[in-house]
């Protein structure tokens, strides 16, 4: 009896932990407020990543031929679309200007099931939350990408693009919404996009840069 009560007592633990992952570490906060960024004119957002000019949202947060901006902390800047991979909705931008930003750095493989992830969300309106890579697998709204992330966050509209991180700060996934606005696009293909714009951008010629910055930067390690 003792035995079995000692199971449930586990089992119990384990429930909890799970429907209350551990608050947002200190240095998570501060990286993810310095990275995340407003997407105009959608009011979407973004994260910076890879170099301190580029900056990763969701695709469909972008409307072919609308001018750009981006605000980093309180201050606005143009930004020019650079690429994209739109089976994962994902773009990248490169910013008018270089903030003082350190970028995040982007997952090379996808965490475990179960992993706890972090989330600030748009920048407009902020929340913290701490929560759990439910599963892997594919989700309707992404009909062309094998692997979208299955999460428990509560997203809202404006939150695509948002940046999931783990406990390293570096970003697992992008918000892309879908019901409850908990599906995710995953890192390893960002990672890959990021990597394919700043290798292009590393073998430009500095007279003629990809961003209107003219800054030549070295693929993300």
């Amino acid at each position: 009896m003792r035995a079995v009560v000692g199971i449930l007592v586990v089992a119990l633990g384990a429930a909890v932990t799970l429907a209350n992952p551990p608050p947002v570490p200190f240095g998570v906060r501060l990286r993810m407020r310095a990275t995340t960024v407003l997407v105009l004119p959608s009011h979407c957002t973004g994260v910076i990543v890879g170099a301190p000019w580029l900056v990763a949202t969701a695709k469909h947060c972008i409307d072919a031929g609308v001018r750009l901006r981006v605000r980093v902390g309180k201050v606005e800047q143009d930004a020019e679309f650079i690429d994209e991979d739109a089976d994962a909705d994902q773009v990248v931008l490169a910013l008018s200007s270089e903030p003082d930003v350190k970028p995040l750095d982007v997952v090379r493989r996808l965490p475990i099931v179960g992993t706890v992830l972090y989330f600030l969300g748009n920048p407009e309106r902020p929340g913290w939350q701490a929560a759990r890579l439910d599963r892997i697998a594919p989700c309707p709204n992404l009909a062309a990408l094998p692997r979208a992330l299955h999460t428990s966050i509560n997203g809202k509209p404006g939150d695509s693009g948002a940046p999931l991180v783990d406990l390293a700060g570096d970003v697992v996934g992008l918000v892309h919404g879908g019901p409850g606005c908990r599906i995710a696009t995953p890192g390893d293909r960002l990672a890959r996009l990021v990597d394919r714009v700043l290798q292009r951008q590393h073998a430009s010629d500095r007279e003629k840069p990809l961003n209107p910055t003219g800054r030549s930067a070295s693929p993300a390690s």
